[in-house]
């Protein structure tokens, strides 16, 4: 078995057959095959069946296969992205799971930052829900991932970057248009508009239903805020979104407070639990972490003047912070 027979078999499962796994990998359709019957030879078992679509399955050995095979050419491509990190111009990929377009855009300054500073490392982003992000960053699918937890991840380092408070988005037009503030038991009166249960959002809201005794009304359940704000203006009642998704685009929306105990959910990010990280990850970590520090400074970060310098990372002026 090789590292060439396993980028093989990730290739045609990512593809979905040998014609369009041998055009990307620039080699024969034949020795593509032939590389594939020898893997399953020496492992007894069948990895891929053809269906008569001519699209691939992949079989239950199979899918044990990909969790394992994934998990080493990714320590292979980090490996390779160290060892390069040595030279003056590294080079390789990041993967970055990133939970909802909204902070992507919130990223977007350290993911400049860091292209600038290193040119040729690539950040493959990805947006998915926070469960989804851990998953992949346990199987070592993701090197980083942002996103909303409602606690530690006990087996992943995690760091908080910044609680932001829930409100409740209605139309301006509704009882409740002359109001800031409004009750639990009120929030449990509206049809709501609400984050499908594979966000990590959705599950802090469920523990908030929970906790204040409130069956919701749950009208239509969506992952993104935008599409929630589209919804209410349309009529659909009302929504519980991040405060910074309730922009000013639409002025016949309003946001209300809940009254009591603020809702909050917290934002972090999360690594993989490789015990050493090569240092350009790490540099875009403390790049992120940077977006929603107040004044971040060389004796916060850990980084000296020097290596602040060498690696691009910002000195002590005040950086965007995250609006509350």
């Amino acid at each position: 078995m090789t590292l060439h027979q396993m980028e093989i078999f990730a290739a045609i499962v990512e593809a979905g057959s040998f014609s369009k796994a041998a055009t990307k990998l620039y080699v024969a359709q034949p020795s593509l095959s032939q590389q594939m019957r020898s893997l399953e030879e020496e492992l007894g078992e069948r990895l891929l069946f053809r269906m008569r679509n001519k699209r691939m399955h992949v079989t239950e050995a199979g899918e044990v296969f990909k969790k394992h095979s994934d998990h080493i050419l990714r320590q292979v491509q980090i490996l390779r992205m160290e060892m390069s990190g040595l030279a003056k111009n590294p080079s390789g990929n990041i993967r970055v799971g990133i939970g909802g377009y909204q902070l992507t855009g919130l990223l977007a300054a350290a993911f400049l930052r860091f292209h600038k500073t290193f040119p040729n490392i690539r950040i493959d982003i990805v947006n998915e829900t926070t469960p989804r992000i851990l998953e992949q960053l346990k199987n070592n699918l993701l090197d980083v991932g942002v996103g909303t937890l409602l606690a530690n991840v006990a087996d992943l380092p995690t760091e908080i970057l910044f609680e932001e408070e829930l409100v409740v988005i209605v139309q301006k037009k509704s009882a409740f248009r002359k109001r800031l503030l409004i009750t639990p038991a009120e929030v449990g009166q509206l049809g709501l508009v609400l984050y499908d249960k594979s966000t990590g959002t959705r599950e802090y809201l469920d523990e908030f239903f929970r906790r204040e005794k409130i069956t919701p009304r749950i009208v239509v359940e969506l992952s993104s805020a935008e599409a929630m704000l589209q919804l209410v203006k349309a009529g659909f009642g009302a929504t519980i979104i991040p405060k910074s998704a309730a922009h000013e685009t639409y002025e016949c929306l309003r946001a209300l407070r809940i009254k009591g105990k603020p809702l909050a959910r917290q934002t972090c990010v999360v690594t993989t639990s490789f015990p050493r990280m090569p240092q350009v990850i790490n540099t875009l970590v403390q790049l992120i972490r940077n977006c929603f520090m107040k004044e971040p400074t060389a004796m916060e970060s850990g980084f000296s003047r020097q290596s602040r310098q060498a690696y691009g990372l910002p000195g002590e002026t005040a950086a965007t912070r995250f609006p509350t």
